[in-house]
């Protein structure tokens, strides 16, 4: 099973982020609602919202207008970095442990894609420690679900189980704190509720 992350992949007003890919470990994924518990290696965790879909069929060098066969369910989710390691070494800067530590994938619960009425024009929001939401729509990533597909499946052949975090915006984020609770939704219906420790 991959987990396959990717930085920016935003538009934010009319200005699109070019799309990085990063690879996590299965470790890296917080699901079933568990805590997160901040580590102490780094002085903060910021978090950011993501839209995420399941990959639920074998399929390498997929074309885009295929793409939609090779997922089934979407969810909300967090994409965490930390940031202002304690002890500094040429390992605390690199992306697995920046953006792929044990905890830093979180899901929400999937919802089936056909009871979606458009991913491609989905809302999604979270509602995080101090009551703040953050609200944002699939319709305004770079490079849509089905093209993300394609161009990856180039690289990495997509296995049953597979979870793609398809990108995020910067600016729309907020850093985690102990005794947050942090919940999420999509197009209303909440899927994602968690604590952070």
């Amino acid at each position: 099973m991959k987990v396959i992350g990717i930085k920016g992949n935003y538009t934010i007003n009319n200005t699109p982020s070019q799309p990085q890919v990063f690879l996590m470990a299965d470790s890296s994924l917080l699901k079933d609602g568990k805590p997160l518990f901040l580590p102490d290696f780094a002085e903060k965790f910021i978090a950011r919202p993501v839209f995420i879909v399941r990959i639920n069929r074998l399929g390498k060098n997929i074309s885009k207008r295929f793409a939609s066969r090779y997922y089934d369910a979407v969810t909300v989710g967090l994409c965490v970095e930390a940031q202002g390691f304690k002890h500094s070494n040429t390992i605390a800067g690199c992306d697995s442990v920046v953006n792929a530590f044990d905890g830093a994938a979180v899901l929400g619960d999937f919802i089936p894609v056909e009871e979606v009425a458009d991913i491609n024009n989905c809302e999604f929001s979270v509602k995080h420690g101090n009551g703040e939401c953050i609200t944002l729509n699939s319709d305004n990533l770079s490079m849509d679900i089905d093209s993300l597909i394609e161009e990856l499946s180039k690289y990495f052949t997509f296995k049953i189980g597979d979870i793609l975090f398809t990108g995020y915006a910067d600016s729309n984020s907020f850093e985690l704190s102990i005794n947050d609770v942090i919940e999420g939704s999509i197009n209303g219906a909440q899927a994602l509720h968690f604590k952070v420790k």
